[in-house]
């Protein structure tokens, strides 16, 4: 091998020290996602903003992933031999930890709603997943992804830290509830003289406050569904969810894996369900202190490629390094 070919086949080793994780939300009613492109999306710089809809969920520890696909064969013949081979019942799961929690975060962990615990009145009746809440201020014109415009009436509510959740009222729906990705899904109607605030208790359209000037909210990060005139805002003290109930989380998910030779692995979901329940994982650092992880656990769903109508769980995109070799 030439001293050429060699320092090519050096770079194909795609070494790494971790793996990155983004999510985008899927619309439910019609199964719709906006898929990632490899060759339009595909090196996008990973300390910037991704590339929409995508959200960056951060660093992932114990990325594994397994295909449990069917191999099944055809057998013909005196001795039943394997004459040609098929796929069936097309599976694939996915497993991580999320050092970082977050309302995303623990959403893909849990499994199913994850509500907002809104801000309560003082003679509010203690509830599991938060009481009566403190009346809605809503957004004028004006608001935006990291900005929103209230009456200055109503700025005292808020504070610099404060947690905000932005979305309409309840009006009694059924089906997926939330603005910017399905948080709940109703099957009965909620009676929305007493549930006002329900789309608000799960709504993934949430932020933190990073300044205030005048009557504008400023926001540390970008409202997924944006703020827009009408929506209500409600302080946020917590993120809760709950062992059981009917609605399954649903997002795609891309993971990338950077080489330090220049390149990079891309692994894309088109549809991944949680299919695991709740459940933390121990990281022991330097002794009394550990880290309480996240553990996620994903199904693949089965979506079409547009290119030959094949079936597909996952795409797996290998961006060589500039002077890697091609094989």
């Amino acid at each position: 091998m030439s001293v050429d070919m060699f320092a090519k086949r050096s770079q194909m080793t795609p070494l790494s020290q971790g793996v990155r994780a983004y999510v985008a939300p899927i619309d439910r009613s019609s199964g719709t996602f906006v898929a990632f492109d490899p060759a339009a999306q595909g090196q996008f710089d990973l300390n910037s903003s991704p590339p929409p809809p995508f959200i960056d969920l951060g660093w992932v520890q114990n990325f594994t992933r397994k295909s449990t696909t069917k191999y099944e064969g055809l057998r013909n013949g005196p001795h039943a031999t394997v004459s040609t081979q098929y796929r069936s019942q097309p599976e694939a799961l996915v497993e991580f930890d999320c050092e970082s929690w977050g309302k995303i975060q623990m959403a893909l962990a849990g499994g199913t709603q994850e509500m907002n615990v809104l801000a309560t009145l003082r003679t509010s009746v203690p509830q599991g997943s938060g009481g009566a809440a403190i009346a809605a201020s809503y957004a004028l014109d004006g608001s935006s992804d990291y900005s929103i415009v209230l009456d200055p009436d109503r700025m005292s509510n808020f504070a610099i830290g404060d947690l905000v959740a932005c979305d309409f009222d309840y009006t009694g729906s059924t089906g997926y509830i939330g603005s910017g990705a399905p948080a709940a899904y109703l099957a009965t109607a909620l009676d929305p003289a007493t549930h006002k605030d329900y789309t608000r208790r799960v709504t993934f359209n949430v932020s933190r406050i990073e300044s205030i000037a005048g009557n504008q909210l400023g926001l540390a990060q970008r409202l997924i569904a944006s703020a827009q005139s009408g929506m209500g805002v409600q302080k946020v003290v917590a993120f809760v969810d709950r062992e059981g109930g009917s609605f399954f989380q649903e997002w795609s998910a891309l993971f990338v894996i950077p080489s330090q030779t220049g390149g990079r692995i891309c692994i894309y979901y088109p549809r991944l369900q949680a299919c695991q329940s709740t459940s933390e994982d121990r990281r022991d650092w330097a002794a009394p202190v550990f880290n309480t992880m996240l553990h996620a656990s994903l199904r693949a769903l089965p979506t079409t490629d547009a290119n030959d109508g094949e079936t597909v769980l996952c795409y797996r995109s290998y961006f060589p390094s500039e002077y890697a070799a091609a094989y």
